[in-house]
């Protein structure tokens, strides 16, 4: 959809340099100045008004409106002139402080992203990088509120699939010096592989536990080792034997 922003004929109060008392409250002042900036800066879609930027504003002589009356926030001066159209917050230059610090927030972006990307099935969601959030406007959400992790952006909203860190392209920092996490990653490799017995761990190979995501459990944390893998293996189930 788009919308034609045509400068009104108007004595553009603004630049003089002080308008009058109360000029800023009516609505219809504040519309005209935004047909004005936006005919000045050369927008003529919707979609355009995601490039504007706080000095847009400052350099137009509406420093004053975006401070004093939108509090600082191109969203909520966008809100005010085309209140009917769904603005999404993180496609302008940044969100609002405190943007994500909503759940709902957290949970639009997430969405939109999975349709952004055609995200389907719980396969599709593990080829997600950090490049996917930094390309598609997420990138303080990943950073500032997830630290970094995709998978607790996915554990947050999707609870309800059981999420499956070493098929990500890389597992949280330190997953791997946890037992419990390496005995999670046998168990389900064994299931897969229908293995029943410590002997049916003897036909590993790299390749399998390669394309099963833990190519970095095999390089780092046992050094490249297929021996020392299955030593742990052995050592677990030991254990767990002993415990119980």
């Amino acid at each position: 959809m788009s919308v034609h922003l045509s400068a009104i004929e108007s004595n553009h109060e603004w630049l003089d340099s002080r308008v009058p008392n109360g000029f800023w409250h009516e609505r219809r002042n504040r519309v005209t100045y935004m047909n004005w900036l936006g005919t000045k800066l050369g927008f003529v879609r919707y979609e355009d008004w995601y490039q504007i930027r706080n000095q847009d504003f400052r350099r137009n002589r509406g420093a004053t409106l975006l401070n004093r009356f939108y509090r600082s926030s191109v969203l909520e001066a966008m809100r005010d002139m085309l209140p009917d159209y769904a603005w999404l917050p993180w496609l302008f230059s940044k969100a609002p402080r405190g943007f994500w610090d909503e759940a709902e927030n957290r949970r639009a972006y997430m969405k939109w992203l999975q349709g952004t990307l055609q995200l389907e099935t719980e396969e599709n969601w593990y080829q997600l990088t950090e490049e996917s959030f930094n390309e598609n406007r997420g990138a303080g959400l990943l950073t500032n509120y997830y630290h970094g992790s995709i998978l607790s952006a996915l554990e947050e909203y999707r609870p309800d699939i059981d999420w499956k860190p070493w098929r990500f392209r890389k597992v949280p920092n330190g997953y791997w010096s946890l037992t419990g996490n390496r005995q999670r990653y046998f168990d389900w490799l064994a299931d897969r592989l229908t293995y029943r017995s410590l002997s049916d761990w003897d036909n590993l190979t790299r390749r399998i536990v390669c394309d099963s995501g833990a190519a970095g459990l095999l390089s780092h944390f046992y050094g490249g080792s297929l021996l020392r893998l299955r030593d742990d293996v052995a050592a677990v189930y030991a254990k767990n034997m002993v415990d119980a």
